[in-house]
């Protein structure tokens, strides 16, 4: 499942689990897209979550950003251009990638629902697990 289906979330399952290369890829990824002021904490709620088919993924939340990411693409430490990659194809920016109805959709595997994106919003937020991620700077 590279993109999400726009079934509505139904229910949250227990918190998941996030080894050290999600840590990592989320500290990579969090260190080259986080916006101004680039050293404020980030703060990203991961969870779990059921929808309609009955399967489960993990999104996250991720405040600042005002976006939700596709979680299994974060298991591994990332190059640069695979931070490109996930930066296009693993967020939901909540700004440009959310439309109102199915209808609006067009077929679009990039967009959701308003009604799907605010639901993984919220078990994000009330069932998730939070982490604060600070960008690091290059020291030289």
């Amino acid at each position: 499942m590279d993109q999400p289906r726009n079934g509505v979330v139904k229910q949250s399952i227990p918190k998941p689990r996030i080894d050290k290369d999600m840590r990592l890829a989320l500290q990579q990824f969090v260190t080259r897209y986080a916006l101004h002021p680039k050293n404020a904490s980030q703060h990203i709620h991961i969870a779990n979550v059921k929808i309609d088919s009955g399967e489960t993924a993990m999104y996250a939340y991720w405040k600042e950003d005002q976006s939700i990411l596709i979680m299994h693409f974060f298991a591994h430490p990332s190059e640069e251009q695979g931070l490109l990659w996930l930066h296009h194809k693993a967020r939901i920016d909540l700004k440009t990638g959310v439309v109102a109805t199915e209808e609006e959709m067009s077929g679009s595997n990039y967009l959701v629902t308003k009604a799907w994106a605010q639901h993984v919003v919220n078990v994000c937020l009330e069932h998730g697990q939070l982490l604060v991620l600070k960008p690091k700077t290059d020291r030289k």
